[in-house]
Protein backbone atom coordinates (compact mmCIF):
# COMPACT_ATOMS: atom_id res chain seq x y z
CA UNK A 1 0.00 0.00 0.00
CA UNK A 2 1.02 3.71 -0.84
CA UNK A 3 0.14 5.86 1.97
CA UNK A 4 0.76 10.19 1.72
CA UNK A 5 1.06 12.07 4.85
CA UNK A 6 0.64 15.63 4.44
CA UNK A 7 1.69 18.00 6.95
CA UNK A 8 5.08 15.37 7.11
CA UNK A 9 6.64 17.66 9.14
CA UNK A 10 4.48 18.48 11.93
CA UNK A 11 4.80 17.27 14.95
CA UNK A 12 2.40 14.35 14.74
CA UNK A 13 3.56 13.78 10.74
CA UNK A 14 7.05 12.93 11.44
CA UNK A 15 6.02 10.78 14.47
CA UNK A 16 3.93 8.82 12.65
CA UNK A 17 6.23 8.15 9.28
CA UNK A 18 8.44 7.01 11.94
CA UNK A 19 6.19 4.48 13.20
CA UNK A 20 4.70 3.49 9.75
CA UNK A 21 8.30 2.75 8.67
CA UNK A 22 9.13 0.53 11.72
CA UNK A 23 5.87 -1.24 12.01
CA UNK A 24 4.44 -1.81 8.53
CA UNK A 25 5.69 -2.64 5.23
CA UNK A 26 3.72 0.19 3.21
CA UNK A 27 5.57 2.89 1.21
CA UNK A 28 5.22 6.46 2.52
CA UNK A 29 5.12 9.62 0.04
CA UNK A 30 5.79 12.45 3.07
CA UNK A 31 4.03 15.52 1.52
CA UNK A 32 5.02 19.28 2.91
CA UNK A 33 6.53 22.44 2.49
CA UNK A 34 10.15 21.59 3.45
CA UNK A 35 9.42 17.83 3.30
CA UNK A 36 12.64 16.94 1.52
CA UNK A 37 14.33 18.28 4.84
CA UNK A 38 13.49 15.84 6.79
CA UNK A 39 15.81 13.87 8.68
CA UNK A 40 14.29 10.67 7.67
CA UNK A 41 15.49 8.31 4.99
CA UNK A 42 14.38 4.78 3.71
CA UNK A 43 13.45 3.05 1.07
CA UNK A 44 10.02 3.10 1.38
CA UNK A 45 9.89 6.62 2.09
CA UNK A 46 9.98 9.55 -0.57
CA UNK A 47 9.79 13.23 0.25
CA UNK A 48 8.33 15.81 -1.53
CA UNK A 49 7.97 19.92 -0.76
CA UNK A 50 4.61 20.62 -2.13
CA UNK A 51 2.26 23.30 -1.10
CA UNK A 52 -1.74 22.00 -0.42
CA UNK A 53 -3.06 25.09 -2.02
CA UNK A 54 -0.49 24.24 -5.25
CA UNK A 55 -3.55 21.67 -6.38
CA UNK A 56 -2.25 20.19 -9.25
CA UNK A 57 1.43 19.63 -8.09
CA UNK A 58 -0.25 17.85 -4.81
CA UNK A 59 -2.93 16.02 -7.60
CA UNK A 60 0.48 14.41 -8.96
CA UNK A 61 2.06 13.19 -5.52
CA UNK A 62 -1.83 11.67 -4.83
CA UNK A 63 -2.59 10.20 -7.54
CA UNK A 64 -1.15 6.78 -7.06
CA UNK A 65 -1.85 6.79 -3.22
CA UNK A 66 -4.10 4.13 -1.45
CA UNK A 67 -4.75 6.18 1.80
CA UNK A 68 -3.53 9.70 3.28
CA UNK A 69 -3.02 11.36 6.47
CA UNK A 70 -4.54 14.84 6.01
CA UNK A 71 -2.56 16.20 9.53
CA UNK A 72 -2.24 20.15 7.92
CA UNK A 73 -3.30 22.95 10.15
CA UNK A 74 -2.49 26.85 9.73
CA UNK A 75 -1.91 28.21 12.77
CA UNK A 76 2.15 28.92 12.03
CA UNK A 77 1.22 30.77 8.76
CA UNK A 78 0.97 34.32 8.32
CA UNK A 79 -0.46 35.21 4.83
CA UNK A 80 -4.31 34.44 5.71
CA UNK A 81 -6.73 34.28 8.40
CA UNK A 82 -5.66 30.12 9.56
CA UNK A 83 -9.24 29.22 9.95
CA UNK A 84 -9.84 30.60 6.19
CA UNK A 85 -6.78 29.14 5.33
CA UNK A 86 -7.39 25.72 6.69
CA UNK A 87 -10.48 25.72 4.76
CA UNK A 88 -9.16 26.69 1.38
CA UNK A 89 -6.40 23.75 2.20
CA UNK A 90 -8.76 21.10 2.81
CA UNK A 91 -11.16 22.18 -0.31
CA UNK A 92 -7.37 22.44 -2.69
CA UNK A 93 -7.17 18.72 -1.21
CA UNK A 94 -10.15 17.19 -2.06
CA UNK A 95 -10.19 18.47 -5.58
CA UNK A 96 -6.60 17.47 -5.60
CA UNK A 97 -7.62 13.96 -4.70
CA UNK A 98 -10.14 13.61 -7.52
CA UNK A 99 -8.98 10.50 -9.36
CA UNK A 100 -6.41 9.22 -7.56
CA UNK A 101 -6.57 5.95 -6.06
CA UNK A 102 -7.40 7.19 -2.44
CA UNK A 103 -9.85 5.00 -0.53
CA UNK A 104 -9.77 6.60 2.84
CA UNK A 105 -8.14 9.67 4.44
CA UNK A 106 -7.34 9.85 8.15
CA UNK A 107 -7.73 13.37 9.86
CA UNK A 108 -6.55 14.37 12.88
CA UNK A 109 -8.60 17.04 14.82
CA UNK A 110 -9.72 18.24 17.93
CA UNK A 111 -12.57 17.56 20.70
CA UNK A 112 -15.35 19.59 21.40
CA UNK A 113 -19.17 19.60 21.59
CA UNK A 114 -20.68 20.96 18.37
CA UNK A 115 -23.65 22.08 20.22
CA UNK A 116 -21.48 24.14 22.42
CA UNK A 117 -19.64 27.94 21.55
CA UNK A 118 -16.16 26.67 20.40
CA UNK A 119 -12.81 28.42 19.87
CA UNK A 120 -11.98 29.58 16.56
CA UNK A 121 -9.71 26.74 16.42
CA UNK A 122 -11.82 24.15 17.37
CA UNK A 123 -14.39 25.31 15.68
CA UNK A 124 -12.05 25.18 12.38
CA UNK A 125 -10.93 22.07 13.00
CA UNK A 126 -14.24 20.88 12.88
CA UNK A 127 -15.22 23.07 9.83
CA UNK A 128 -11.97 20.99 8.52
CA UNK A 129 -13.01 17.29 9.24
CA UNK A 130 -16.49 18.17 7.48
CA UNK A 131 -15.13 19.65 4.34
CA UNK A 132 -13.29 16.75 3.82
CA UNK A 133 -16.40 14.27 4.57
CA UNK A 134 -18.43 16.14 1.98
CA UNK A 135 -15.85 15.79 -0.48
CA UNK A 136 -13.82 12.59 -0.24
CA UNK A 137 -15.48 9.30 -0.53
CA UNK A 138 -14.22 7.74 3.07
CA UNK A 139 -13.44 9.59 6.00
CA UNK A 140 -12.21 8.70 9.43
CA UNK A 141 -11.56 11.78 11.49
CA UNK A 142 -10.06 11.42 15.21
CA UNK A 143 -10.58 13.70 17.45
CA UNK A 144 -8.59 14.15 20.57
CA UNK A 145 -7.48 16.47 22.97
CA UNK A 146 -3.59 17.07 24.03
CA UNK A 147 -1.06 15.20 22.68
CA UNK A 148 1.20 14.22 25.48
CA UNK A 149 4.84 13.73 24.09
CA UNK A 150 7.95 15.66 23.22
CA UNK A 151 7.40 18.54 21.02
CA UNK A 152 3.75 18.54 21.55
CA UNK A 153 2.93 22.48 21.59
CA UNK A 154 0.56 22.15 24.09
CA UNK A 155 1.90 20.22 25.98
CA UNK A 156 5.20 21.77 25.58
CA UNK A 157 3.79 24.74 26.92
CA UNK A 158 2.76 23.50 30.01
CA UNK A 159 6.60 21.61 30.66
CA UNK A 160 7.93 25.05 29.93
CA UNK A 161 5.38 27.01 32.36
CA UNK A 162 6.21 24.34 35.40
CA UNK A 163 9.63 24.48 34.98
CA UNK A 164 10.35 28.08 34.86
CA UNK A 165 7.76 29.36 37.43
CA UNK A 166 8.31 29.83 40.51
CA UNK A 167 4.56 30.65 41.41
CA UNK A 168 2.14 29.52 39.13
CA UNK A 169 -1.05 31.55 38.64
CA UNK A 170 -4.15 29.41 37.39
CA UNK A 171 -7.04 31.58 35.70
CA UNK A 172 -10.34 30.41 35.68
CA UNK A 173 -10.30 28.56 32.95
CA UNK A 174 -8.12 26.22 34.94
CA UNK A 175 -10.83 24.77 35.93
CA UNK A 176 -11.95 23.07 32.24
CA UNK A 177 -11.97 19.52 31.79
CA UNK A 178 -9.90 17.59 29.52
CA UNK A 179 -8.44 14.22 28.19
CA UNK A 180 -5.17 13.71 27.16
CA UNK A 181 -3.28 10.73 25.28
CA UNK A 182 0.26 9.97 24.46
CA UNK A 183 1.55 9.81 21.39
CA UNK A 184 2.44 6.30 21.28
CA UNK A 185 -1.58 5.90 21.77
CA UNK A 186 -2.59 8.29 19.45
CA UNK A 187 -0.15 7.18 16.90
CA UNK A 188 -1.67 3.29 17.30
CA UNK A 189 -5.19 4.19 16.28
CA UNK A 190 -3.56 6.51 13.21
CA UNK A 191 -2.29 3.72 12.21
CA UNK A 192 -4.81 0.63 13.39
CA UNK A 193 -7.55 3.40 10.94
CA UNK A 194 -5.60 2.16 7.92
CA UNK A 195 -6.93 -1.80 7.74
CA UNK A 196 -10.01 -0.32 9.87
CA UNK A 197 -13.43 -2.32 8.25
CA UNK A 198 -15.86 0.68 7.59
CA UNK A 199 -17.70 1.67 4.26
CA UNK A 200 -18.77 5.22 5.79
CA UNK A 201 -17.62 8.32 7.64
CA UNK A 202 -16.29 8.04 10.69
CA UNK A 203 -15.89 10.46 13.92
CA UNK A 204 -13.80 8.60 16.84
CA UNK A 205 -13.03 11.02 20.05
CA UNK A 206 -9.81 9.28 21.97
CA UNK A 207 -8.27 10.17 24.90
CA UNK A 208 -6.80 8.69 27.67
CA UNK A 209 -8.33 6.75 30.57
CA UNK A 210 -8.37 10.46 32.63
CA UNK A 211 -10.52 13.10 32.99
CA UNK A 212 -9.37 16.15 34.75
CA UNK A 213 -8.80 19.64 34.76
CA UNK A 214 -5.88 21.57 33.19
CA UNK A 215 -5.03 22.73 37.05
CA UNK A 216 -5.02 19.27 38.10
CA UNK A 217 -3.12 17.93 35.16
CA UNK A 218 -0.12 20.49 36.06
CA UNK A 219 -0.22 19.64 39.63
CA UNK A 220 0.32 16.13 38.21
CA UNK A 221 3.05 16.81 35.97
CA UNK A 222 4.96 18.69 38.73
CA UNK A 223 4.63 15.57 41.13
CA UNK A 224 5.91 13.63 38.38
CA UNK A 225 8.63 16.12 38.31
CA UNK A 226 9.12 16.04 41.95
CA UNK A 227 9.42 19.56 41.29
CA UNK A 228 7.89 21.80 44.21
CA UNK A 229 5.78 25.06 42.89
CA UNK A 230 3.32 27.15 44.41
CA UNK A 231 0.17 27.59 42.96
CA UNK A 232 -2.37 30.31 43.23
CA UNK A 233 -5.51 30.93 41.63
CA UNK A 234 -6.45 34.32 40.14
CA UNK A 235 -9.91 34.07 38.15
CA UNK A 236 -9.59 37.47 36.66
CA UNK A 237 -7.35 36.62 34.30
CA UNK A 238 -9.07 36.51 30.53
CA UNK A 239 -8.11 33.98 28.21
CA UNK A 240 -6.57 36.32 25.95
CA UNK A 241 -4.09 37.75 28.50
CA UNK A 242 -3.05 34.47 28.98
CA UNK A 243 -2.32 33.96 25.65
CA UNK A 244 -0.33 36.54 25.20
CA UNK A 245 1.76 35.78 28.25
CA UNK A 246 3.34 32.88 26.64
CA UNK A 247 5.52 35.20 24.65
CA UNK A 248 7.16 35.51 27.71
CA UNK A 249 7.56 31.45 29.23
CA UNK A 250 7.60 29.66 26.21
CA UNK A 251 9.81 29.02 22.94
CA UNK A 252 8.81 31.71 20.27
CA UNK A 253 8.57 28.69 17.77
CA UNK A 254 5.45 27.93 20.02
CA UNK A 255 4.45 30.79 20.80
CA UNK A 256 2.32 32.18 17.92
CA UNK A 257 0.80 28.47 17.76
CA UNK A 258 -0.03 28.70 21.26
CA UNK A 259 -1.94 31.53 21.43
CA UNK A 260 -4.41 30.63 19.51
CA UNK A 261 -4.93 26.86 20.85
CA UNK A 262 -4.84 28.55 24.49
CA UNK A 263 -8.54 30.20 23.70
CA UNK A 264 -9.91 26.52 23.54
CA UNK A 265 -8.96 26.00 26.72
CA UNK A 266 -12.45 27.09 28.00
CA UNK A 267 -13.82 24.72 25.90
CA UNK A 268 -14.30 20.92 27.65
CA UNK A 269 -12.73 17.94 25.33
CA UNK A 270 -14.04 15.36 26.80
CA UNK A 271 -14.24 11.94 24.76
CA UNK A 272 -18.57 11.83 24.83
CA UNK A 273 -18.89 8.43 23.51
CA UNK A 274 -17.17 4.62 22.76
CA UNK A 275 -16.80 4.60 19.50
CA UNK A 276 -12.67 4.06 19.97
CA UNK A 277 -13.30 1.47 22.09
CA UNK A 278 -15.83 -0.11 19.67
CA UNK A 279 -13.78 0.32 16.42
CA UNK A 280 -9.95 -0.28 18.28
CA UNK A 281 -11.39 -2.88 21.06
CA UNK A 282 -7.41 -3.65 21.32
CA UNK A 283 -6.24 -0.16 21.83
CA UNK A 284 -6.08 0.40 25.35
CA UNK A 285 -4.87 4.18 25.94
CA UNK A 286 -1.91 4.84 29.17
CA UNK A 287 -2.27 6.59 31.97
CA UNK A 288 -0.47 10.29 32.43
CA UNK A 289 2.30 8.94 34.62
CA UNK A 290 3.12 6.14 31.86
CA UNK A 291 3.23 8.56 29.00
CA UNK A 292 4.77 12.02 30.47
CA UNK A 293 7.83 12.69 29.68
Amino acid sequence: MIIAVLGANGYIGHNLIKQLLAETNHSIVALSMQAESMPLNDTRLSKHNVDVFDTEQLRVYLKNCDAAYYLIHMMAQNKLDFAEAESLAAKSFCTAAEGSALKRVIFLGGLGNDNEKLSKHLASRHKTGQILKNGLPLVIEFRASMVIGDGSISYDIIVNLIHKLPILTLPKWAKTLTQPIGLNDALSYLIAAIDLKTSKHQIVEIGGPEQLSYGDLMKRYAAWRNKKMLIVKLHVIPVSVAAWWLNLFTPRIHAKVGRIMVESLSNPMLVTNNVSSELFPEIKPKSLEEVFV
